[in-house]
């Protein structure tokens, strides 16, 4: 759990980034309010913390949307299903959701102390050399990267961007045939400790699917503080198969079979942003 300074700094980044109306948030039930025009930054956003709820919206969603969630436990909109329900108001008009995911947040009372002297500084007018077709979580436009080499080959990239004052985000990929040895944590923790360098508060997102990605945020000294569903451009993307392994060596087995799948899904492609 957080401490009472950060979940304070956190709520009021929600009021002023997000547009949640905290006040609005109710336990048991799920509000849904109509986001004020100067506050929404997008058509959607569901958000559950501290076993409370609240969906904000577009005006002429309000309705049709509380129809769909009054028969919605909140464990249930936040799933993939929630999606689901609440994309049957949305995509008609152009919107598609995605969700959920799990927001992490971190200060110097929940960061680990140290930086990985094998973790490489780079300025913001270097984060252009990097192929984001394979470190695609990063951002080319950000104030700092955290790259890990092997020779000339980049194995690990973890880039830092304004997300908001005073929360400063960190995304982070690994090769493929690099990943399992430590690296995504070494540039996250180097990262981790030069935001508070600088004075600012971390936060990281990452979706269930993503248990690797979770591992990592949670070993720097990450903890989880929300869930939130939120709307995307379309065309409406779904999540994959679950990622990584609980233990090294133990296989995993898809339950449905082959014929069983859901064949409506398309490859991805890279014509539209993923989340």
């Amino acid at each position: 759990m957080i401490n009472a300074v950060l979940m304070t700094e956190v709520k009021q980044w929600m009021r002023d980034k997000m547009g949640v109306p905290i006040s609005e948030m109710r336990d048991g039930i799920i509000p849904v309010v109509a986001a004020d025009s100067d506050a929404l930054n997008e058509p959607l956003r569901a958000v559950r913390l501290e076993h409370k709820t609240v969906l904000v919206t577009r005006e002429d969603w309000v309705d049709a949307l509380r129809k769909i969630v009054s028969t919605l436990h909140p464990d249930i909109l936040f799933s993939t299903f929630g999606a689901y329900e609440l994309a049957r108001i949305t995509l008609p008009d152009g919107v598609s959701i995605w969700g959920p995911d799990y927001y992490l947040f971190g200060d110097e009372s929940t960061v680990n102390p140290v930086a990985n002297d094998h973790v490489l500084y780079i300025e913001p007018d270097g984060l252009g050399d990097f192929d984001y077709s394979v470190f695609w979580h990063c951002n080319p436009n950000s104030r700092a990267g955290f790259v890990v080499l092997d020779g000339s080959e980049v194995l690990a990239l973890a880039t830092v961007w304004d997300y908001g004052d005073p929360f400063w985000e960190i995304g982070m990929d690994v090769t493929p045939d690099a990943r399992g040895n430590g690296l995504g944590k070494a540039v996250v923790e180097t990262a981790a400790r030069w935001i508070l360098e600088q004075g600012k508060l971390i936060v990281a997102s990452a979706a269930p699917f993503n248990s690797p990605s979770l591992r990592t945020l949670r070993s720097v000294g990450l903890d989880y503080v929300f869930t939130t569903m939120r709307s995307s451009e379309m065309p409406m993307k779904v999540f994959p198969q679950q990622l990584g392994v609980p233990l090294p060596n133990i296989p995993l087995y898809n339950y449905y079979p082959d014929w069983a799948t859901n064949q409506t899904i398309l490859p991805r492609t890279d014509q539209f942003t993923l989340t």
